[in-house]
């Protein structure tokens, strides 16, 4: 005797259970529910899922909800069959291995690929309300005979899966309810933020105040160009980091050098200088293999290094001279007055660089040599005159020049400022991407800097100088000189076009850091694309 066949109750005729065509049985009805419960969860989540670029994750919920949704109506009306309850037995099986692999091994396909799920209520309710459509469709294949059962005992039991499952929708730590997590980050996370950075990006217009290989880079590494560092682009789903890793992860001799050199950076100016000077060194597939290291291990913790993409002004930044290794965090501007305002800034910055072309100029304008060259941040040539606690774009209280003799030729402007507390100063240019630094512990002599940070009293002494404990002293660079560009950022604490190769050719180059090694390394022209229309193209361009 089939499902199909009439069930008779203790024998008596008069209440005969019929389940023939058109009138479900006891267990039809239940997994009827439970396919129904499991499709509404499906259907729910479609939203969640939707982002920009985002098709199939959605597609596939909604093709499963649909396909359960379907199964409980054909079930419900009595159409119930062994090939239908087969269907329902094996879709369910695939959907909750589906759900276990997410939850162990991460799936090879959708938007999170390779992304290990968290397990939480409403994954856990539908995975359990599946498991029990498998077995309870595999009952109503298998049993010999039927069970004998009126309707309002698996009706209750078809309501209660469909009670379950609402409450797993609305549960605050489920998917739909608020944010089904992908380590820290849901799925309408995601898509929320994904849609505020192309918010960002077709309302902003300082794309042009920084090189092309600004934007690349950054975006290799992870930095954030939009939120100057608040935005999490590691989260699941929101980096956009591009691997061109030519080692494809084997690493390679060259780059373990160039790691090194990363990590030790934070040990004093010396030490941040090295680490251009082996960036310029390295071949190009070492250079290559260590943007892609920085990408993957930035906020890592990793020496100086670590952390570059949300760390933009530390109070006493020796290490790094004030930046960091790789292209400075970035805050957008949409405002395209403000980006007119600092493109006019700017220029004004690089007509006032230019008025002073060697370092001779700047020694006859009253400049004086207080540091020697530095790879990453040149040679410093101060006026005592004009330091105090004010910011005025045409009187930079530091020259840069790629040299120590009196032909060295400009390569950008440091502004320096009196400033009381660990508090960076508010003064600048327009936007809030310029950054202050400052270097306390230097060892100074009659001739200026004759020692890093890292130089010991009794070394400075025996130098003949001594070590300066004022912490009064912040920093700004722009590069502004055209050639000159800095890859890292027109505010960036160190540019690597400033490498030995540089010093050693300044005067015969004719300027423009011409003889830098690694210059065909960067794209100098102004980076992106600004809007089509509107005041800030002219800014941005």
């Amino acid at each position: 005797m089939t499902n199909d066949q009439v069930h008779l109750g203790s024998g008596d005729p008069g209440r005969a259970e019929r389940t023939g065509p058109g009138v479900p049985g006891g267990l039809d009805v239940v997994l009827a529910g439970l396919l129904a419960a499991a499709g509404v969860v499906h259907l729910a989540l479609v939203p969640a899922h939707t982002g920009p670029g985002v098709w199939l994750d959605p597609l596939l919920f909604a093709l499963v909800g649909w396909a359960q949704v379907g199964l409980a109506l054909v079930l419900v009306l009595g159409r119930g069959s062994t090939p239908w309850r087969v269907a329902a037995a094996a879709l369910s099986a695939v959907v909750v291995t589906t759900w276990l692999a997410s939850v162990n091994v991460g799936l090879p396909f959708g938007a999170h690929a390779g992304t290990v799920e968290s397990v939480d209520a409403v994954g856990a309710v539908t995975a359990g309300l599946e498991v029990a459509a498998v077995v309870v469709a595999l009952a109503t294949i298998l049993l010999r005979r039927p069970v004998r059962t009126g309707l309002v005992v698996p009706s209750v039991v078809a309501v209660a899966a469909l009670g379950l499952a609402t409450t797993a929708i609305a549960t605050p730590s489920g998917h739909s309810g608020a944010a089904h997590d992908h380590g820290t980050v849901g799925h309408d996370d995601v898509a929320a933020h994904q849609a505020e950075m192309a918010a960002i990006d077709a309302a902003r217009c300082d794309l042009g105040f920084n090189p092309g290989s600004y934007w690349s880079d950054a975006a290799r590494m992870g930095v954030d160009t939009r939120a100057g560092g608040a935005m999490d682009v590691h989260a699941p789903g929101m980096t956009e980091q591009v691997v061109t890793d030519p080692y494809q992860g084997r690493g390679s001799p060259g780059l373990d050098r160039l790691v090194s050199a990363t990590s030790l950076a934070g040990g004093g100016e010396v030490a941040a200088a090295n680490l251009v000077v082996a960036l310029a060194d390295a071949s190009e597939e070492d250079y290559q293999a260590w943007v892609d290291w920085s990408g993957r291990t930035s906020g890592a913790g990793h020496g100086a290094h670590g952390g570059h993409a949300v760390d933009t002004a530390a109070p006493d930044d020796n290490g790094g001279h004030g930046g960091h290794a790789g292209p400075q965090p970035w805050t957008a501007m949409v405002d395209p007055s403000e980006c007119i305002r600092l493109a006019e800034e700017l220029a004004l910055a690089r007509e006032t660089a230019l008025s002073y072309p060697t370092a001779a100029d700047a020694v006859a304008g009253g400049w004086v040599r207080v540091t020697t060259y530095v790879p990453g941040i040149a040679a410093h040539y101060m006026k005592f005159s004009l330091v105090d606690d004010r910011f005025e774009i045409t009187q930079p209280e530091m020259l840069l020049y790629d040299g120590n003799g009196p032909e060295a030729r400009m390569v950008g402007l440091s502004y320096y400022l009196r400033h009381a507390g660990d508090a960076e100063p508010t003064q600048g240019f327009t936007g809030p991407n310029d950054h202050y630094h400052r270097h306390v512990g230097l060892c100074t002599g009659p001739t200026g800097v004759i020692g890093d940070s890292t130089t010991t009293p009794e070394e400075c002494a025996a130098r003949g100088g001594r070590k300066s404990t004022s912490a009064n002293g912040w920093m700004a660079h722009a590069w502004v000189v055209p050639g000159c560009e800095s890859p890292w950022g027109v505010f960036s604490g160190a540019s690597p076009l400033l490498d030995r190769a540089l010093a050693q050719s300044s005067g015969t180059d004719g300027g423009a850091c011409a003889a830098s090694s690694v210059r065909d390394r960067y794209d100098l022209a102004p980076g992106g694309r600004p809007p089509a229309t509107g005041a800030g193209e002219s800014a941005g361009g």
